[in-house]
């Protein structure tokens, strides 16, 4: 079996890691993208070579080349679901100009595939762009650079749009930590109403949908979706509490919503041909919490 060769951005976030073991398992050869400030998991130091981020355009552009890539993995972000002034610098950082530069380094080779991951955020009220967030709108305007990059040049592309991940291992401040922490401490949440969707999928099943995305990289660029298990918050709040086997204490409706909340399925992205979840919501949570 001949070796293949993956660049990996975000191995030090929450996805990139279970992806950059899931391809060492599997025999490729990985280099990640990182900046100097940014540290791996303990489990992959010295496993993957390592690709500088913030150094000058022409070093970068450089040794991306020299790692010879056959997939580019594109999981590196900033998001913030309302930002502030705060804000804005960082994520077009990550999810404009990180992306464009390694899309550019790329394109000089004989064909990589791309693999770059979108959200399901881009598309408010089922409309093909919509967005409901700034962090939105940077990651749809890194999809309208890769289109040129895959009808202009070399480099073959594909976006896997996702909804909400969960799984071990995940150190992000979202929704399901902090109903487990208000579990065992019984302080209340504030939250909305609780109308609004959520749609999780497991990591595990996240690698999976990458990889699938692999082989459907093309000139064309196309994207599809991720659809993991969908509910209202109301009823996801609910469901910890089954797993945990006590009651999350929530104050519903002591907040308003979040401008463009998904009140209602933004069907338009098809689904990911060939990948469907294996790990419902329950049997995950009760791996995870339990």
């Amino acid at each position: 079996m001949v070796s293949r060769t993956a660049l990996v951005t975000g191995a030090s976030g929450f996805v990139g890691p279970h992806l950059t073991r899931r391809l060492l398992a599997d025999g490729w050869r990985v280099a990640v993208v990182a900046r100097a400030a940014s540290a791996l998991p303990a489990d992959l130091e010295g496993r993957c070579r390592v690709v500088r981020a913030d150094v000058e355009a022409v070093r970068f552009a450089r040794e991306v080349a020299d790692v010879g890539a056959d997939v580019c993995f594109h999981l590196a972000t900033h998001f913030t679901g309302v930002h502030g002034p705060a804000d804005v610098d960082p994520m077009v950082e990550a999810n404009l100009r990180l992306g464009t530069r390694l899309a550019d380094a790329l394109a000089a080779g004989d064909g990589a595939a791309f693999v770059n991951v979108g959200t399901v955020w881009q598309h408010h009220a089922g409309r093909p762009y919509g967005p409901t967030s700034l962090y939105a709108a940077t990651k749809q305007a890194f999809a309208d650079v890769l289109q040129y990059y895959a009808e202009c040049t070399p480099l073959r592309v594909v976006t896997v749009e996702l909804g909400d991940t969960y799984g071990p291992g995940d150190r992000r401040r979202k929704l399901l930590q902090a109903l487990v922490e208000a579990a065992g401490s019984g302080a209340a949440l504030q939250m909305s109403p609780g109308e609004q969707l959520v749609d999780m999928t497991h990591v595990t099943d996240v690698v999976e949908a990458l990889l699938h995305g692999v082989p459907l990289a093309g000139r064309d660029a196309p994207a599809f979706a991720v659809r993991g298990e969908e509910m209202t918050v109301r009823e996801f709040v609910d469901l910890v509490g089954q797993v945990l086997g006590t009651p999350v204490p929530v104050v519903w409706g002591a907040r308003g919503y979040r401008p463009r909340e998904m009140t209602e399925r933004w069907a338009h992205t098809p689904p990911l041909p060939g990948w469907s979840a294996r790990i419902g919501l329950r049997r995950g949570l009760e791996e995870l919490l339990r």
